[in-house]
């Protein structure tokens, strides 16, 4: 199996960092051959283990999100409709299960949060988001 980007820059940070596998891996509080198989490619950290690596690595956890934001994941679901949509439909569809960077970083500065404070970010977006359809709707009247 190639190694992934990810895989490759993190054997690369931990090397770097002076630690074995197992050292990270008891760090993170997992068996060593779970981690293993994130230096490998096999399987792939969650967004909270990456930040922990950042943290146990002394690393920008944007790095690693960048790195993992290069790769081509087949994260969507198994539907067999999804090959047979028109090409329009199709992207519009693969729009829907791509994660740009920003919504990467933004999902990571979330999980940091305390439960308090997500849910004022929620009750912000909700807000931000009520004033865009009011706007759109104004529009539309106007354009009767």
């Amino acid at each position: 199996m190639a190694k992934s980007k990810f895989s490759l820059v993190l054997r690369k940070y931990r090397k770097n960092a002076g630690l074995t596998q197992k050292q990270v891996a008891e760090a993170l509080n997992v068996e060593r051959s779970t981690y293993a198989y994130y230096e490998t490619g096999t399987t792939h950290p969650s967004g909270l283990m990456i930040m922990r690596l950042a943290k146990i690595l002394n690393v920008d956890y944007k790095i690693f999100m960048e790195a993992v934001g290069d790769e081509d994941f087949d994260n969507k679901p198994e539907d067999p409709e999804y090959t047979t949509l028109s090409d329009s439909s199709a992207a519009e569809r693969e729009k829907m299960y791509t994660i740009e960077k920003y919504e990467q970083n933004l999902l990571m500065i979330v999980r940091l949060l305390t439960l308090n404070q997500r849910e004022d970010v929620v009750k912000l977006a909700e807000k931000y988001k009520n004033e865009n359809l009011a706007k759109a709707k104004n529009a539309s009247v106007s354009d009767e």
